[in-house]
């Protein structure tokens, strides 16, 4: 009874410790983003395309809570509250600058969330909500392998975050349109395509980060080894949804080469991306 009684306690403060560090990160967001007038774009302007975004944060930094808290710990109870505040409070604040210098790199000459904000662009809107939950896949693949060891989880983090990156570039090498016209002019159908693309990269290291490491070399191939499959299997599962599931259509012509792009074609493409990530983690890890 009393082994009963100390479990539902602990597990309570975690609860608890989980949802302030949510109300923590939303404190943050706004300090991050001080120019944005969040209650306005949530309540007064129903900005669609800024729920699309602030939605992605927070499901993101979920992500960063999960690998928090399931990562491995000393066993002492106090310790693991100690640890699961200070990498929570890491974990948010990485989610926040990552997300700025990703905007610097990916997208130099367009302001992001000053496009949602002045023009209600739901595609970008869509974009930003991809890069925080795809980052946030990445650093929870990293809080949950690498908690205590700083040096590793560090040099890891930026290498995961560079490969993670070129989910978005990667998908527009292979496709036939350009994917940042398409979504800065407000093509939503390409900007969900996209967020599949991206968020099938990030399931793609976290699952390389699941393999246990002894070596530097061994860690970065295994890693490697699943970014290759990411460059193999995007295109080739794009190919099939063209050619087999839109058989009397161009998936291009659906998405890019009409009046009202159709965002289910977009939808359909997106959650193959990650269906395949998905199956190829299942497989390799029989």
């Amino acid at each position: 009874m009393e082994n009963n009684f100390e479990f539902i306690w602990h597990s309570g403060l975690f609860l608890v410790l989980c949802l302030v560090l949510f109300f923590v990160a939303k404190i943050t967001f706004r300090l991050f983003n001080s120019s944005i007038k969040i209650n306005e774009e949530l309540t007064e302007k129903d900005n669609l395309g800024f729920y699309m975004g602030y939605i992605g944060y927070f499901v993101g930094f979920l992500m960063i809570i999960g690998g928090v808290m399931n990562s491995e710990g000393s066993g002492e109870f106090w310790s693991e509250v100690m640890y699961s505040v200070i990498y929570g409070l890491i974990g948010i604040l990485l989610l926040n600058i990552t997300s700025l210098i990703l905007d610097k790199i990916i997208h130099p000459k367009v302001k992001l969330w000053t496009e949602v904000i002045s023009k209600g662009n739901i595609s970008i809107g869509i974009l930003k909500g991809s890069h925080y939950f795809s980052t946030g896949i990445i650093i929870s693949a990293v809080m949950l392998t690498e908690v205590n060891k700083p040096f590793e989880a560090a040099v890891f983090l930026v290498f995961a975050l560079i490969i993670g990156s070129l989910g978005f570039m990667f998908y527009n090498f292979i496709t036939p349109f350009n994917v940042r016209k398409e979504i800065y002019e407000g093509n939503a159908a390409v900007a969900v395509s996209t967020m599949g693309a991206q968020i099938a990269f990030a399931i793609l290291i976290y699952s390389g980060f699941q393999i246990v490491h002894t070596t530097w070399q061994e860690s970065f191939m295994n890693i490697g080894i699943d970014i290759l499959i990411g460059f193999l299997i995007i295109p080739l599962i794009r190919l099939i949804v063209d050619k087999v599931f839109i058989p009397n259509r161009k998936l291009t012509d659906e998405i890019v080469n009409q009046e009202n792009p159709n965002v289910g074609a977009g939808i359909f493409e997106a959650l193959s991306y990650i269906g395949g990530a998905l199956l190829f983690v299942w497989c390799w890890n029989l």
